[in-house]
C-alpha cells in the first residue's frame, strides 16, 4: 500500500511539475512543417495497479523524423514492479504444506529498442505505422526480457469526426506488447498478432474520455516469464493460465497468452506538450481489474519551441 501511495503522489508531483512549467511560459504557435519533422523525445511514465501488483514503466524515447512521413526511433524502458507477500498451499498425499513468499520490489531496465516510423496524414483517414525491434538488454532473472530479441510491427487507422475520433489498431510481433493502461506484470515470446479497437470524445477543451475493446491472439507455443519474482523454477503448463505473481517460466500452447478485455479512460492535455491519462482495464480472460495512468511529454516540441521563442 505504501508502495501505491509513493507512485501516486509521485505521477501527482510531475503532472504539477509540466502544468507549472506550462503556466509559467506558455509554448509559442509551431508551425505544422517544423512540428513533423527534425528531433523528437518523448518521455513516458505509466503505471498498473491491481489486487496482483504494482507494476510502473519509465520509457524515453528519441528519435529524427526526416519529413512529414519517415523517422527512426530508439529507447530504452525502466521498470519498476512491487508484488505483496503471497501464501500458496500445495496439497499432496501426505499433507498439506503452506508457503509464504514475502513482498518484493524489482527495478531494472527493460529491451533497449529501435524502430521506423511511417506517417500516413490525409483528410479522410489518418495512418501510422511503425516497426520496432528490441535487443535482449535487459535482467531475464527479473522477467524484463526473454532472452531473446523482440520484433512488433503495429499499424493504426484514425479519422476525427469533430469531436469523436474512432481508431483502429493492430499488429504482428514475437512478444505481448504492453498497452498505455497495463503495463503487463510478465513478458512473453512466441508469435501473437494484437488488436485495439476504439475511440475518443472531447468533451470539452483539454479534457477527452475514451473507450475501446483489445484482443491478443497468439499462435504458435508460448512462453511467459513474470516480472513480479525472480526466476528460480520452470513450470512446464498446457493449457491452462499462468501465475503471474510466482517465479518461474511458464511454456504451454497458445491459451497461454490469449486473452481479451476493454480499457476506458479519461484524458487531460493542458498544452500540446503534456498529456495525463487515467484508465481503467479489464482482462476479461484472467477475470482482473486493473487501474493505470499514463504521463507523456513532448521533449522534443519543448525544445523547438524554446528555441523559437
Amino acid at each position: 500500500m505504501q508502495f501505491l501511495f509513493r507512485s501516486l503522489i509521485l505521477a501527482l508531483l510531475l503532472t504539477m511539475l509540466g502544468t507549472i512549467a506550462i503556466a509559467q511560459k506558455p509554448a509559442p504557435t509551431i508551425d505544422a512543417s517544423d512540428d513533423t519533422k527534425g528531433f523528437i523525445e518523448f518521455e513516458t511514465f505509466q503505471g498498473t495497479f491491481n489486487s496482483q501488483s504494482a507494476v510502473m514503466k519509465l520509457d524515453s524515447t528519441f528519435g529524427y523524423y526526416f519529413n512529414k512521413h519517415f523517422g527512426l526511433l530508439g529507447g530504452v524502458p525502466v521498470y519498476f514492479a512491487h508484488v505483496s507477500s503471497i501464501t500458496t498451499s500445495i496439497t499432496t498425499t501426505t499433507g498439506t504444506t503452506t508457503t509464504t513468499t514475502p513482498s518484493s520490489t524489482t527495478t531494472g531496465f527493460g529491451s533497449a529498442y529501435v524502430g521506423l516510423a511511417f506517417r500516413a496524414p490525409n483528410p479522410r483517414l489518418d495512418y501510422a505505422s511503425t516497426i520496432t525491434a528490441g535487443a535482449p538488454t535487459g535482467s531475464k532473472s527479473k522477467g524484463l526480457n526473454t532472452g531473446r530479441a523482440n520484433v512488433d510491427w503495429d499499424n493504426r487507422f484514425e479519422h476525427s469526426f469533430s469531436r469523436f475520433t474512432p481508431f483502429l489498431e493492430g499488429g504482428l510481433g514475437n512478444t505481448v506488447p504492453d498497452s498505455r493502461f497495463f503495463t503487463r506484470p510478465f513478458t512473453t515470446l512466441g508469435p501473437v498478432s494484437h488488436l485495439e479497437e476504439g475511440g475518443e470524445v472531447e468533451l470539452v477543451r483539454h479534457v477527452s474520455v475514451g473507450a475501446s475493446a483489445y484482443q491478443i491472439v497468439p499462435f504458435g507455443n508460448q512462453k511467459v516469464i513474470s516480472r513480479l519474482a525472480k526466476q528460480g523454477t520452470t513450470a512446464a503448463t498446457t493449457g491452462k493460465k499462468p501465475r503471474f505473481d510466482t517465479p518461474g517460466v511458464t511454456s504451454g500452447t497458445s491459451s497461454l497468452t490469449r486473452e481479451h478485455g476493454f480499457n476506458s479512460w479519461v484524458a487531460f492535455e493542458p498544452s500540446p506538450l503534456w498529456r495525463l491519462e487515467l484508465g481503467f482495464t479489464r482482462s476479461s480472460t484472467f477475470d482482473l481489474n486493473s487501474f493505470g495512468f499514463n504521463l507523456n511529454c513532448n521533449v522534443g516540441k519543448m525544445v523547438r519551441s524554446r528555441k523559437s521563442s
